[in-house]
């Protein structure tokens, strides 16, 4: 008696095993990561922008509609295979200036500052009138037709001339 049956049973429930467990946790992190020390380096009203350059770094974004503002923004997700990253950890650092260019204000901000904002669903109309696919199979029968030719449809063989020209 052959042992294939017992054989076969024992691959098909090692299988996903192996190929599971090659398979671990991804961490991904992502954005600014400040050197140990740097940002506790920072001091309001003291520190211009250059100054903050050289200590911590130039900034991930600047304010759309306030370039006296600048965030440093670090991330980390964490995902299995092929599953959807969830963001572990967030952390958003603030940095204000005066009119003058100098630190005003540090705020730090990490995931549970953090606001879902919900995509708007919304389309925008388009004139004209939606076809159906046997519409426009339908709307298209007849419109073609083979190559027109009038007179010689071959390459003129007089040098191009037209005949009777003074």
């Amino acid at each position: 008696m052959r042992r294939t049956v017992p054989l076969a049973l024992a691959s098909a429930l090692l299988a996903p095993a192996v190929i599971l467990g090659g398979c671990s946790n991804v961490v991904d992190q992502r954005g600014f990561t400040p050197t140990p020390g740097s940002v506790e380096k920072l001091e309001v009203g003291t520190q211009s922008r250059e100054d903050v350059v050289r200590v911590v770094g130039s900034p991930s974004a600047v304010a759309t509609f306030n370039p006296n503002i600048w965030y440093y923004i670090s991330e980390t997700q964490e995902y299995w295979a092929f599953t959807k990253p969830k963001i572990t950890e967030q952390k958003v650092i603030q940095v204000t200036f005066n009119d003058s260019g100098r630190v005003e204000g540090i705020k730090n901000y990490d995931l549970k500052d953090a606001e879902d904002i919900a995509m708007v669903q919304r389309t925008t109309p388009t004139s004209g009138k939606q076809l159906t696919v046997l519409e426009q199979i339908l709307g298209n029968v007849g419109r073609f037709s083979g190559p027109r030719q009038s007179g010689n449809p071959g390459a003129p063989t007089s040098g191009g001339a037209p005949t009777g020209a003074p």
